[in-house]
């Protein structure tokens, strides 16, 4: 936090720069966390594993679609689509 400004005003930026600065130590990595923490194994099984799908949803929704029974607002996805490639007006 800066307490003031001018040259007659201590300042950590002041204070920083006029000590000596040693370098700190290594870090390694961190010590795992006990049973909380997941094992690389788990880790490994649910990536290779993805994401759960519903099977039985995505052929209901496919025969909707095909049937013409499952509306899809065509404007309403590419208004979404535009708006997801491009830059905020507000930003």
């Amino acid at each position: 936090m800066i307490n003031g400004v001018g040259s007659a005003s201590p300042t950590r930026i002041g204070q920083v720069k006029d000590d000596k600065i040693t370098a700190a130590a290594p870090v390694g990595p961190a010590a795992p966390l006990g049973a909380s923490a997941a094992s690389p194994s788990l880790v490994v099984a649910l990536a290779e594993a993805g994401p759960p799908i519903n099977k039985e949803k995505i052929e209901a929704i496919r025969q909707a679609i095909a049937s013409g029974q499952y509306p899809i607002d065509a404007k309403a996805i590419a208004a979404k689509m535009i708006a997801l490639d491009l830059p905020k007006a507000n930003a």
